[in-house]
């Protein structure tokens, strides 16, 4: 299961709604909702504190999350394989 499909799934879990995400995030509805499409692109681990603060809200390990799939490598190699 990709980490999409499990935030997605933690969400229905606890009852909450993107929306809830987003402001836990301190980002916007439309961003969440573009990164659980993985229509954009998630932010590098060290750029960001938004792995925290998901983890923290959604119960999950920071490192967990860094490490399932939105990782700066994992980027690389998805906008590589985009048309040019």
């Amino acid at each position: 299961m990709d980490v999409c499909s499990v935030i997605k799934a933690r969400l229905k879990e606890l009852g909450l709604e993107q929306k809830d995400l987003a402001a836990a995030a301190e980002v916007t509805e439309s961003y969440i909702s573009q990164l659980l499409t993985r229509k954009k692109l998630p932010p590098a681990p060290d750029r960001t504190d938004i792995y925290e603060k998901m983890g923290r809200f959604l119960r999950l390990s920071q490192r967990w999350l860094e490490r399932s799939g939105w990782t700066s490598s994992d980027a690389v190699s998805r906008s590589q394989k985009k048309p040019f």
